[in-house]
């Protein structure tokens, strides 16, 4: 998983290393450097982004907190979706956050849940399992205790 983020880092440095090249030849060297000074900014802060370590919850204590009544909300660093989730539940101490990225016992059970996919968001509670969901939909899983 990591290392596919890491390919596609180099996948991006190349087409930019190519494009400031192509723009040196045909506008000149300024253009060409603005073009590989900003596509190396868009690559250092997608790297960053996506390789962000972020709320990490053990798998064993994370099915602990399950059993428990807490919501398990199963992510990774670069999903958007993840992201607006994470923000829009930040302060629910009923929701526990576990990396599939971290955790390779989290990211068997996601995998699971999702037919061999790496599917996330993926939010269990209780027995119900959520992909994808609203914050409104975690909360009134939370709520109704399922």
């Amino acid at each position: 998983m990591r290392m596919q983020v890491y390919a596609l880092l180099a996948i991006m440095a190349l087409t930019v290393a190519v494009a400031a090249g192509q723009a040196m030849d045909s506008l000149g060297t300024v253009p060409g450097l603005a073009v590989g000074v900003l596509g190396l900014a868009l690559i250092v802060g997608s790297g960053m982004w996506m390789l962000r370590k972020g709320r990490h919850t053990p798998w064993p204590e994370a099915e602990a907190a399950l059993a428990d009544g807490a919501a398990v909300a199963l992510w990774k660093p670069g999903c958007s979706f993840c992201e607006l989730l994470l923000r829009a539940l930040a302060d629910d101490e009923r929701v526990v956050w576990v990396n599939v990225w971290r955790d390779d016992d989290a990211n068997q059970r996601v995998r699971e849940l999702n037919d061999g996919a790496e599917y996330t968001p993926t939010v269990l509670v209780g027995d119900t399992v959520l992909r994808n969901p609203s914050a409104a939909a975690v909360r009134e899983a939370l709520a109704s205790g399922t």
